[in-house]
Formats: structure tokens, sequence, C-alpha cells
């Protein structure tokens, strides 16, 4: 039966939450609420629908039922996961991202630079998953990111894939963004005389409304997120 106890279970599932207060934890509510979800004397709230939101599913297949169950951006390609012997060749279907620290040089449109951490161990993509979304893998770079502004979606030290082709904002879409001398991941909006609406998830953090004249001194769109990953706060 298709049912929100149901779905949420499927959600339970994937995400390898055992319990009931696994989820409760997961979307930081009481056990008491989940138990009304699963009973279906209560609908999802936005606390959950944040939490969730950083998740491979559709919301509206979580609440609804309607499909597709994941997200265009991430469908059957979230699973992913597989080990690789670091001594074993590197499959042909199988692309290494590495970790990039960014630095912006002086001077007029305060170029990017990327340095790689060479601590950090790189992330793992199949070729596939590119291809499926027209994105050159040779033009993608990974972020750390710092600050909660985006919680719970992203929390500090999650990491982004940005694709540095994408640089025309879409509106809705995520960015990764030099404000200053600043790295920022916010979802962008434009007006049409130019001013551009930068929105955060955690709502302590009000949408900012950033002049014309303010975005050609201060902002340049490194690209768009394309993927997350990390600990989701644990």
């Amino acid at each position: 039966m298709n049912t929100l106890a149901s779905r949420l279970t499927e959600v339970m599932a994937e995400l390898g939450l055992e319990k009931p207060k696994d989820l409760a934890d997961f979307c930081r509510v009481s056990e008491g609420l989940v138990s009304q979800w699963f009973s279906g004397r209560t609908k999802l709230g936005p606390k959950p629908l944040r939490a969730l939101a950083r998740t491979q599913f559709n919301l509206d297949w979580v609440t609804e039922g309607k499909l597709p169950k994941y997200r265009a951006e991430h469908g059957e390609s979230t699973r992913r996961v597989r080990v690789l012997h670091p001594d074993d060749p590197l499959p042909d279907d199988v692309v290494l991202v590495p970790e990039s620290r960014i630095e912006f040089a002086a001077g007029n449109g305060r170029t990017a630079l990327y340095e790689l951490v060479e601590d950090e161990e790189p992330a793992t993509y199949r070729r596939s998953w590119f291809q499926k979304h027209g994105i050159n893998p040779e033009r993608v770079r990974r972020f750390r990111v710092a600050g909660d502004s985006m919680e719970p979606m992203l929390y500090a030290r999650d990491t982004i894939l940005v694709n540095l082709d994408e640089r025309n904002v879409i509106d809705g879409k995520m960015y990764a963004i030099r404000y200053g001398d600043e790295l920022r991941v916010k979802y962008l909006s434009r007006r049409v005389d130019g001013t551009l609406l930068l929105r955060s998830v955690n709502p302590a953090y009000p949408v900012e409304e950033v002049s014309p004249e303010l975005v050609e001194q201060h902002i340049s769109i490194i690209g768009r997120v394309r993927d997350t990953s990390g600990t989701g706060g644990l």
C-alpha cells in the first residue's frame, strides 16, 4: 500500500535508519511526532522536509506518493557506493574527483585558483552519471562547506560537487559563489532588474538581496552545485 507510513519505511531502509527514533533524530523532531506520521494523524512539516530535502528522495513522492521516487539530480545514480582497493586499477566507468581548496587572486574579477587537498580521499563517481547530466568531469570541483546557513541540507564539512561550466543563474538552483573573498553556497534567483537573491536553508538566515551594482563588484558565480555528500551533521 502506497501510504506515508510505507514510504517512510522505504526512506528509513535506504538511509540506514533502523528505528523510528533514528528517523526522529535525522529529522530533528520528537519520536512522538514520528509516531503520528506513521499512524496517519499528521503530515510532514517544514523541519522534516528540510532534512529529507538533502537526500536523494523526491519530496513529492515522500509526501504524496507522486513519481518519480528520486530527485532528477540523483536518481539511481545515488546508489553508487563501491569499494576500491588502493592497489586495484581504476575501472573504466569510474571517475575520481579530489577535493579542492579555493583561493581568489587579487585583481579584476578575483580569479579563482584551485588547490588540491592532498590529505583527503577523492570521491568516486560513475562516468555514466556525468554523461547522463551532460557534465564534463574535467570541469567539476569538490569543495568543503563551512557554516550552518544551509542546514539541514548541508552541514559544516560536508562536500559539494560544482560544475564550473554552469554559471548562468537558473532560479531556485544551488550555486557556489564568490562573495568578496569568501566561498558561499546558496540558492539563487535573479530579478528582472539584476538584483540577486541569495537564499539559505536555515530559517535563521534571511534572504539576502544584492543590488546589480554590488553583484558586479563583489559576486561571481563559480558554478552550479550538482551533488552533495557528507555526514549530515552526525
